[in-house]
């Protein structure tokens, strides 16, 4: 269990984070190297897909957005990030989260979708 990280297309514009149901904060560090990994193997803006559809949310996540937001910069070719599926619970979190740390998540701001398709055709219509 975790979260399932790869290229969501050949031309590698676009990463899809899937989260399965049951995911640690260990998890979560993982993906955002990997993914942080494939963002600078390539010169060109990488897009994010972050698909939440059906994962739980650990008791501590909002001390782990803090953690990871006083600690992470954003790539220079880093792209747009669309949230798949999630919940109201989700989008509350994160609108609390943009108003304790709006230095810091200035121009990084998370779209939303309620499924890939729609993810998918936000991200052509942005580009």
């Amino acid at each position: 269990m975790g979260i399932n990280t790869r290229w969501d297309n050949r031309d590698k514009t676009t990463i899809l984070m899937e989260f399965e149901t049951e995911w640690s904060f260990s998890d979560l560090e993982d993906a955002i190297r990997r993914v942080d990994a494939m963002i600078t193997s390539v010169e060109h803006q990488v897009d994010v897909l972050i698909d939440v559809e059906g994962a739980k949310l650990p008791k501590d996540v909002m001390n782990m957005a803090k953690m990871l937001i006083a600690t992470g910069e954003a790539r220079a070719n880093e792209g747009n990030r669309i949230v798949v599926g999630a919940n109201n619970v989700v989008r509350q979190g994160y609108t609390a989260i943009m108003k304790m740390f709006p230095d810091k998540l200035n121009g990084r701001q998370i779209l939303f979708a309620d499924d890939l398709a729609h993810a998918r055709a936000v991200l052509n219509s942005l580009r």
